[in-house]
């Protein structure tokens, strides 16, 4: 069986740091484990990653190795990130995407909004597609 290469990014709890060998294994979320490298400047992620594994993931972008349909092995690793396990957390002071989205509103002139058609969301297909209009 062949071994391909490509670019994988893939969430997953740190199991074991080897410094000497700068190796680590990752068990991903559908419990594969997937051996990756890392250089001297990671150390200290992995290392962290390491100590907080029962609270946190790393996340890891790089080069894989893999048999189709299984990931063997990450290396020329670009991106460690360490991320709370579980659900992603809430951020109260990000803007809510409500008032993002009026900001832009009100961005676009007055002409502008006067082209939108009236039946615009009860006749989308029609002027996206093409598809024949929806009557009231």
């Amino acid at each position: 069986m062949s071994k391909t290469q490509d670019v994988v990014e893939v969430l997953g709890e740190i199991r074991a740091a080897d410094l000497d060998g700068a190796s680590f294994l990752l068990r991903s979320e559908d419990g594969t484990i997937i051996q990756g490298t890392f250089s001297p400047e990671q150390e200290a992620t992995i290392t962290d990653a390491l100590r907080q594994h029962s609270s946190c993931r790393l996340r890891v972008r790089g080069i894989e190795e893999f048999q189709p349909g299984e990931i063997r092995r990450v290396s020329d690793v670009e991106l460690l990130a360490i991320e709370p396990a579980g659900e992603a957390c809430y951020d109260e002071a990000a803007r809510p995407v409500w008032e993002m989205i009026e900001e832009i509103g009100r961005s676009v002139p007055d002409e502008e909004w006067a082209k939108v058609p009236s039946d615009l969301s009860r006749n989308l297909d029609h002027y996206l597609y093409g598809a024949p209009r929806e009557s009231d």
